[in-house]
């Protein structure tokens, strides 16, 4: 790939993370300022707002481990870039762009609250019947959503040849 290909792959990669980014960092700083106070009810005994402070992994697990998500944060985004410059400028690649994008903002999302405070702010939260989901935000979305994507495009979308050419970054 030539030079103006690359700083455009990097610009766009760089101008959707931060805007994704963004969203997730205002969503959150608007949680901590309004949910203070106590929840937003949204949907009736369903979905509601309630500020949560998660200093461990999904769902809680792993608590104060904040060094080791960060490091391994870090090559995670690391190895998103790295992939995401790497895939072929062909249009049936732009799914695995748009995953790359969307994962690493998710991921950025939630390694710059650890580092800012030591924990992730949660706001999101659903109760099925006596069932209380735990508490997420948009960078957990991300991820979740991107992982799914990822998951399907991988088993269901593409071939053996399509993923040793974006592996290969052909």
């Amino acid at each position: 790939m030539n030079k103006n290909g690359i700083v455009k792959k990097v610009v766009i990669f760089i101008i959707c993370c931060a805007v994704l980014i963004f969203i997730d960092q205002i969503t959150k700083s608007l949680a901590v300022h309004t949910l203070s106070d106590g929840n937003v009810n949204i949907i009736n005994n369903f979905m509601y707002l309630e500020l949560v402070y998660n200093s461990g992994a999904a769902f809680g697990i792993l608590n104060n481990w904040r060094i080791v998500f960060c490091i391994l944060t870090v090559i995670f985004c690391i190895v998103i870039e790295i992939f995401y410059l790497r895939l072929p400028e062909k249009r049936t690649y732009l799914p695995l762009r748009i995953i790359g994008i969307v994962l690493f903002s998710g991921a950025c999302g939630n390694l710059i609250d650890r580092i800012k405070t030591g924990v992730v702010v949660d706001f999101i939260a659903f109760d099925f019947g006596s069932y209380s989901f735990p508490r997420f935000n948009c960078a957990d979305i991300y991820v979740t959503l991107s992982a799914i994507a990822l998951f399907i495009m991988l088993i269901f979308v593409y071939n053996e040849e399509q993923l040793r050419e974006a592996v290969r970054g052909e």
